[in-house]
């Protein structure tokens, strides 16, 4: 990992989570279209999430997440639907 993307990931301590607003201890970078699914290493496709929704999204995309999310009552379809219909 280079030294930017560290400082990157350090400055994201505290702020809150992209998925799901909650303030982040240990911030990660999750592809926001997975590379499994022809997502690619830019920039655009990151987003500084916390860890507990970067696992539990995993390699779905943003709608089959949000299906699930919606299937369980989960809070963060909400934050998840404004990213997809902005």
């Amino acid at each position: 990992m280079r030294l930017v993307r560290r400082a990157e990931l350090l400055a994201a301590v505290g702020k809150p989570c992209v998925y799901c607003g909650e303030p982040m201890d240990c911030p990660t970078r999750d592809h926001i279209r997975p590379r499994s699914k022809g997502g690619t290493l830019e920039a655009r496709n990151k987003a500084l999430a916390c860890d507990r929704c970067n696992q539990d999204k995993g390699s779905r995309t943003l709608r089959s997440w949000l299906y699930r999310l919606d299937k369980a009552g989960d809070s963060r379809a909400a934050l998840v639907r404004l990213l997809l219909d902005p």
